[in-house]
């Protein structure tokens, strides 16, 4: 589908990817993964034709459709949602408008179009043109758009939603090749985790660069990693890619080490022996060893970088309480109400729910930098707070370098460390002397995050802590976060991150937050069935042999009522069918047509909500076991 054939690119003059050879077949969805400036976005942008590789080709084959959704692709469209998403199937929109003027000329008695008419149909059904409206809509519910939402104009949402509208157009074109740059960003939990189910069952071939790695483990068949300037294939999602990278890794090393042993003691002979009669002819013979010899690389870079939290400071075993706290901004307009939660060690808090709903309100009350509008806050003995959010890494003094800030801020952790620390985060070399204030974004993100790794804290609050970090930089802040042995409290899209920490769930919705221990299906996938009821953890055997119970029961009720689904959705298919069938064969009778086109629309409305059941009940029947 796609072949590159040495690609270069040098933006700015400075190459950032030279001697790039791959090819992309069909069925294949590769991930691009690499550090942040490694060069991901310049190669997409020369593979979809955006820009000119700076040397070598980009092949795609003749004839094939590139969808392509760039990072900022909002447009302040004036069309309504519906219409706008509707833009990526404007092919079979303008049949079907084709086949209205058509039917109203049969209707009208022009004889000469009724085989017009029948070939347009049956190009229109081949097609999947009367489930067009509800493919539509399965898109835009799984990106978020309730059906109230649909009309609206697209320059009436946020940037972010727009950023939705252009991928659920891009999506819906049904392009043979499929790129895309960080589709998740803007994108809650549940839209998701419905993008990584659509990736990975949609007959795709696909290239997408993203740091989310529930995504990446999801969808991917392959990885391409861009680093030191080359690009390095490896087989597998996004777990496998790891593993194997530093099985290379290990094994070049050892290659490298080996050769070395032996060019020394091969140089060794011939400067002992050269100028020795008896044994010129054998040092002549080792020095054309040395000639002939493929000279393996040293590793160029070193395995994933490590850096580990400082322990928590001892403190009071209550480290932060809200106390039937009321929250908000205004007395008048409170958000959440009721609010009762006690922080302790060791304790990981995923806060989610949807946009909103007051995640952000109260992760700032427990920062201390919101009030209570009623109830009580209370700060245990000796507590550290250490606070993440995208408005602190904003307001980072502009004039000061990041490791001149950060070791300020930490001066007992020391220059090398800080450096260490900014370089685990990407902030390597010069990056981490140069002043704050010219850094982009996610930089100064870096930077922020930096401060919370060298100062010892008992309480970590985060708030999205991996927007604007590659996939990599996620992984070795995941592993920090992993050893911090203090409390957390964490809001996140990332799907792969909220599994990978919490202990306990903070749902909030509807004015109330519910704490609990653990992670349910629930919380990760937008499932509308009655859930087994909500009860913390108790660890007497008696409760986790009823729980056991309950949990097979709901297995098989769920199992029951997917075969049920499946065998409606037949039904349906085989009555659209008929329907499909009898429109042909009414071509020429207009009110028969219009008859006959309302009773489909109502079928497929009835089918598309027993597809978006069944796949809500399907996905968490599979996330059961």
């Amino acid at each position: 589908m796609i072949r590159l054939e040495d690609v270069g690119v040098a933006p700015g003059g400075d190459d950032l990817l030279r001697g790039a050879t791959a090819h992309l077949r069909p069925g294949e969805r590769l991930g691009v993964v690499g550090r942040n400036g490694s060069g991901k976005t310049t190669l997409m942008r020369a593979i979809v034709g955006d820009r000119e590789p700076e040397y070598g080709k980009v092949h795609v084959r003749s004839g094939v459709k590139v969808g392509w959704l760039p990072q900022h692709a909002v447009e302040g469209s004036t069309r309504t949602v519906w219409d706008e998403a509707s833009r990526g199937l404007a092919d079979l929109v303008a049949l079907e408008k084709r086949i209205g003027a058509v039917t109203e000329r049969v209707a009208d008695g022009d004889e000469g179009a009724i085989e017009q008419l029948e070939r347009l149909t049956e190009e229109f059904r081949l097609a999947g043109g009367y489930a067009l409206e509800a493919t539509i809509g399965s898109v835009l519910h799984g990106l978020g758009f309730g059906p109230e939402s649909w009309q609206r104009t697209c320059d009436t949402f946020s940037g972010g939603w727009q950023m939705r509208i252009a991928l659920a157009r891009t999506l819906l074109g049904r392009p043979q090749v499929l790129v895309l740059d960080e589709p998740t960003n803007h994108l809650d939990l549940h839209a998701r985790s419905w993008l990584a189910q659509h990736l990975a069952n949609g007959d795709w071939t696909l290239l997408i660069v993203s740091h989310d790695r529930y995504l990446l483990d999801r969808v991917c068949t392959g990885m391409l990693e861009l680093r030191g300037g080359r690009l390095h294939r490896y087989a597998g999602n996004f777990s496998a890619y790891l593993g194997e990278r530093e099985l290379r890794a290990q094994q070049q090393q050892q290659a490298f080490e080996e050769q070395q042993e032996e060019i020394a003691k091969l140089e060794r002979f011939v400067e002992r022996f050269k100028a020795k009669a008896t044994k010129a002819s054998q040092a002549r013979s080792r020095q054309k060893q040395l000639d002939k010899m493929e000279i393996v690389e040293q590793v160029a870079y070193e395995p994933l970088p490590k850096f580990k939290l400082p322990p928590a400071p001892p403190a009071d075993a209550s480290l932060l309480t809200l106390d039937r706290a009321t929250l908000g901004w205004h007395e008048d307009t409170p958000v959440l109400q009721d609010v009762s939660v006690e922080l302790v060690r060791g304790m990981r808090l995923a806060v989610i729910g949807p946009n909103g709903a007051g995640k952000s309100t109260f992760l700032q009350t427990l920062a201390g930098k919101l009030r209570p509008l009623g109830g009580q806050r209370r700060l245990g003995r000796r507590v550290k707070l250490g606070v993440f959010d995208q408005d602190l890494a904003a307001v980072l003094p502009s004039n000061e370098t990041a490791l001149d800030y950060v070791t300020g801020e930490a001066p007992r952790a020391g220059e090398p460390r800080v450096r260490s620390i900014l370089g685990a985060l990407g902030l390597t070399g010069d990056a981490a002397l140069r002043e704050i204030g010219p850094l982009s974004g996610g930089e100064k993100a870096r930077v922020a995050l930096a401060c919370l790794g060298a100062v010892p804290h008992n309480i970590l609050l985060l708030d999205e802590p991996t927007n604007h970090l590659d996939v990599v930089t996620v992984e070795v802040l995941v592993r920090a976060l992993e050893g911090f042995d203090g409390a957390m409290v964490l809001v996140s899209h990332d799907r792969s991150l909220v599994e990978q920490l919490a202990t306990h769930v903070a749902r909030v919705e509807a004015g109330s937050v519910t704490i609990r221990e653990g992670i349910r299906p629930e919380d990760l996938e937008p499932v509308a069935v009655v859930r087994v009821g909500e009860r913390q953890k108790d660890k007497s055997g008696g409760a986790a042999h009823r729980l056991r119970k309950e949990e097979k029961r709901e297995r098989q009720r769920l199992k029951r009522e997917v075969e049920r689904l499946e065998r409606s959705l037949e039904t349906f298919d085989e009555r659209l069918s008929e329907l499909d069938e009898s429109m042909f064969q009414h071509a020429t009778d207009f009110d028969r047509i219009r008859e006959l086109s309302e009773q489909r629309d109502r079928v497929e409305a009835e089918q598309l909500e027993a597809m978006e059941r069944w796949e809500q009940l399907a996905e968490r029947l599979e996330s059961m076991g």
